[in-house]
């Protein structure tokens, strides 16, 4: 996790990208969450080696507490589903209730039983879903993709390409 001090957290709260417009002079930023250890490293290695930077954490609780702090500093969130004590979909919805532009990409290995908790959570804004166990490939692939909507509907783009993975 990113442990900086107070005065860092004030001073980036007044950068442009504080607005939650990603510059170009900056690496995109993504929070992954996801209790399972594997899946952490895995993301953290294939983002970072992409040029991204990575915050993870391991439960909805440390990832409300790091957007509590930075609501418009990552670019993107990789919400796992499945997690105790507070799942995927309650993050999502109290996520939302801080900023309602945030984007995040839900991560399951349960599509079918979960249909129905992925389809509200879409229809509520989520920007997208992808089917664990993830290939290091389509997880950048993925993640790239839902960026790049990000940045065209940003721009006033029409995002019709709502295909997953």
């Amino acid at each position: 996790m990113n442990n900086e001090p107070e005065s860092a957290k004030s001073a980036e709260a007044e950068t442009p990208e504080a607005n939650g417009h990603a510059s170009a002079a900056r690496a995109c930023r993504i929070l992954v969450v996801d209790d399972d250890p594997a899946a952490r490293v895995l993301a953290n290695r294939v983002f970072t080696e992409s040029g991204y930077e990575v915050t993870t954490v391991q439960s909805g609780f440390e990832c409300l507490e790091q957007f509590r702090d930075r609501p418009n500093w990552f670019d993107l969130i990789l919400l796992d589903l499945s997690m105790p004590f507070m799942d995927g979909e309650e993050t999502f919805r109290r996520l939302r209730a801080i900023n309602p532009n945030v984007v995040v990409l839900l991560s399951t290995g349960f599509l079918a039983q979960a249909q129905d908790r992925i389809d509200r959570m879409l229809a509520a804004g989520m920007a997208g879903f992808i089917r664990k166990p993830h290939r290091p490939d389509e997880l950048l692939a993925r993640v790239q993709f839902t960026l790049g909507n990000v940045k065209r509907s940003k721009a006033g783009c029409a995002v019709s390409d709502v295909s997953f993975i």
